[in-house]
């Protein structure tokens, strides 16, 4: 059987009800030569019935005991038939022309062996801004634009995603990858990532978790990485520290004392992007309060 072009890789936990999104943008393409393999990391809702209802011998559905997002994608690469390998969300969802532009911008480009498209977000189905367009060095790595990217297979046997981390571990692949490969950006936007502000600000139940490993994330990246993207990975390790503050606020208010310590720990440590992001925080929330206007992005 001839090996596909390309392999997509769907991490995926009880998404049962939004996983529809990102197989029919892949059922779709106008490039057809591809596979599909969603990693299901353990789903105890109807994830299966969903995928079992497109019956398209290009997807293949594995399940697996419930490790998080980076262990689900090293099992997908595992499984991957493809030259080139994709990685897409289980609520996101590419053009109809993604492929086909990757497939262009592969031969147009046979030095480079990453390559990757911009994307639109989006919020409520309304577009607010784009991502993933610019040239600067460090434009390529912030993670809204992972899922528009694709690697060549041999990069993926050097290096994949570090099981300990799953917040943030899109981004710490990426940079890992910058650190030895140039990354082709292409001027196509050709993804939608799908903004949702209740699961994007950090501090829903789970917040302690969640933060605590991105926290373990980033304070690797920060001993390894000297690029021009530093300054954007201090402010999200401060942004770390002021979501876990909002969290204790919230959910438990006896580490509220400590997590005041550790702020300004890092407001000494880190003190023009903490006093930058502080500015934009009370900029957007004044903003957004008022009414008078909205600031899109993240923080």
């Amino acid at each position: 059987m001839k090996c596909p072009l390309f392999s997509i890789i769907i991490p995926t936990y009880n998404r049962a009800h939004i996983i529809h999104r990102p197989i029919e943008s892949i059922l779709a393409q106008t490039f057809t030569d591809w596979e599909l393999i969603i990693v299901d990391d353990g789903s105890t809702d109807d994830t299966k019935a969903v995928v079992d209802s497109y019956p398209d011998e290009r997807i293949r559905y594995v399940w697996q005991e419930n490790q998080e997002r980076s262990a689900a994608r090293n099992h997908g690469i595992r499984l991957a038939k493809g030259e080139w390998i994709c990685f897409q969300d289980s609520d996101d969802e590419y053009l109809t022309n993604h492929l086909q532009v990757l497939n262009q911008g592969i031969g147009d480009n046979p030095n480079f062996k990453v390559i990757r498209t911009g994307l639109f977000i989006h919020e409520n189905r309304n577009f607010i801004s784009q991502s993933g367009k610019k040239s600067l060095n460090y434009d390529p790595y912030p993670f809204e634009s992972f899922t528009t990217a694709t690697f060549h297979y041999t990069l993926l046997k050097e290096l994949q995603f570090n099981p300990q981390y799953f917040i943030s571990e899109d981004l710490h692949f990426l940079l890992k990858i910058g650190m030895k490969h140039k990354m082709k950006v292409l001027n196509e936007c050709t993804g939608v990532y799908y903004y949702d502000p209740s699961s994007s600000g950090g501090v829903g139940i789970k917040y302690q978790k969640n933060l605590t490993n991105q926290k373990a994330c980033l304070d690797d990246i920060l001993t390894w990485n000297k690029t021009l993207i530093l300054p954007y990975i201090k402010r999200k390790r401060c942004l770390n520290e002021i979501l876990m503050l909002f969290g204790h606020t919230k959910y438990k208010r006896k580490l509220i004392l400590k997590a005041v310590g550790d702020n300004i720990k890092f407001f000494t440590r880190f003190p023009l992007e903490y006093l930058k992001l502080v500015i934009r925080i009370v900029y957007v929330k004044i903003g957004e309060s008022s009414g008078l206007y909205r600031t899109n992005g993240r923080f």
